[in-house]
């Protein structure tokens, strides 16, 4: 069924979207690949945040520039997701420390008693790890759209200036905000439907609910991820339009420098010519 379903996406793809539909099926593999690698890693016992921080790294590479090329676009969104990376480890390390997140809870424990829990692994190291994956595709997408329409506002109208262009992104990102804040609320809902359903059968109180692990952890991961797809969208603005306007300055100046060129080079050419017809005259009056 798996295969069936993959090959009806790729015919999909490539109707639709052609030789990118065709890239973006085989950068669903690499990601697919990448995260199966990761897991791995994981199992030999590596401590989870250099390995999930490089990963998330080359996910971000792929998506962006096996897709779209490299470019000042790509660049500049590839630039913010990775500044958004830093903060965010941070945050979520001390956001574990805090609020321990970290762990089985009960919930799970009876689908995985027949396993170890001596896994050897740092739960709350492996828990930041799995937040952090979860908002990778959030920002990619809230970053290139970004940039992308940044870019085409700079390219259509050059004479703005970088507050204008980067006043021009934060309106952008106004409107994407809406989508993309519902698009992760359904998106963590619809993962969370099973667990909802677990509560009701048990009559679990909304006191207990609200106290409990696994609501915690979904909550902060619906936190985070939003919160990352919020500020991505003025950092992006900020890289991208200061990135455009600074390509625009050295194209004008390597204009300017062929055009200070010209002159001289007319004036060489208009020199020798007349030295021509000085000779041609010389040797008329002569004959």
């Amino acid at each position: 069924m798996i295969k069936l379903l993959s090959l009806i996406l790729l015919i999909l793809l490539l109707l639709i979207g052609g030789k990118r539909g065709l890239k973006t099926f085989v950068t669903i593999y690499i990601n697919l690949f990448l995260i199966i690698l990761l897991i791995i890693i994981y199992g030999w016992g590596f401590d989870p945040i250099i390995p999930t921080f490089v990963i998330s790294l080359i996910i971000s590479a792929v998506i962006l520039f096996l897709l779209n090329k490299v470019n000042i676009k790509t660049v500049c969104s590839f630039i913010s997701v990775l500044l958004i990376l830093l903060i965010f480890f941070g945050i979520t390390v001390l956001i574990n420390n805090r609020i321990y997140i970290q762990g089985y809870t009960e919930e799970n424990i009876e689908a995985i008693s027949y396993v170890t829990f001596d896994t050897g692994l740092n739960m709350m190291n492996l828990g930041i790890s799995v937040v952090i994956i979860g908002l990778i595709g959030n920002i990619i997408d809230t970053s290139i759209s970004i940039s992308s329409a940044l870019y085409e506002i700079h390219v259509n109208n050059p004479k703005l200036s970088r507050k204008e262009l980067f006043l021009s992104g934060m309106n952008i990102g106004k409107d994407i905000l809406g989508t993309t804040t519902n698009t992760l609320f359904f998106a963590y809902l619809g993962s969370c439907m099973t667990l909802f359903i677990f509560f009701q059968d048990f009559r679990y109180s909304f006191s207990t609910i609200i106290n409990s692990k696994i609501f915690a952890i979904e909550f902060t991961r619906i936190l985070l991820s939003g919160t990352a797809s919020f500020l991505i969208i003025p950092l992006t603005a900020i890289i991208t339009a200061f990135a455009c306007k600074r390509k625009s300055d050295e194209d004008e100046e390597t204009e300017n420098n062929i055009r200070r060129q010209k002159p001289s080079s007319n004036r060489k050419r208009t020199s020798r010519s007349d030295r021509l017809n000085t000779k041609r005259k010389t040797k008329n009056a002569i004959s």
